[in-house]
């Protein structure tokens, strides 16, 4: 099931976005992640549109938007390349017509996944704070 987030579930998400993150990321030190979290939870509370994917009661993922920019979207590791994160961005395409969003360029695999949906690149630029190169990628109905 995917509904609209509550404050009860941040602590779960933020949990879910670094240790996703930290995996996603190995060429950013762990620490970097780790040292974010509050901030991140900060961010996650006051998002415009918070997504949570469920399963069986259980929080295993999350979309976040602000207008027709996705900010973030994190699956569990622990259940990873089963269709969740597809599930939740064709629920999001469904809502928008538009959609942008950033990603790290060595990350290949959500390069490809993003790809696969359908985005594609628009710009590139150094995102300041990990200092890595970040692909603008675009989506449109």
């Amino acid at each position: 099931m995917i509904r609209t987030a509550t404050a009860e579930d941040i602590p779960r998400l933020t949990d879910i976005w670094r240790r996703a993150a930290t995996r996603a990321h190995p060429f950013i030190p762990a620490g970097f992640w780790a040292s974010r979290a509050e901030a991140m939870a900060r961010r996650l509370a006051v998002a415009e549109e918070l997504e949570v994917l469920e399963v069986e009661g259980r929080a295993i993922g999350f979309a976040a938007l602000d207008g027709d920019h996705l900010e973030a979207l994190y699956i569990d590791p622990e259940v990873q390349s089963y269709g969740h994160g597809s599930r939740l961005m064709a629920h999001a395409m469904a809502r928008h017509a538009r959609l942008t969003l950033c990603v790290y360029s060595r990350n290949v695999r959500a390069v490809s996944f993003y790809h696969r949906l359908g985005f594609h690149a628009v710009d590139q630029r150094r995102e300041p704070e990990a200092g890595e190169e970040e692909t603008l990628m675009c989506w449109e109905r």
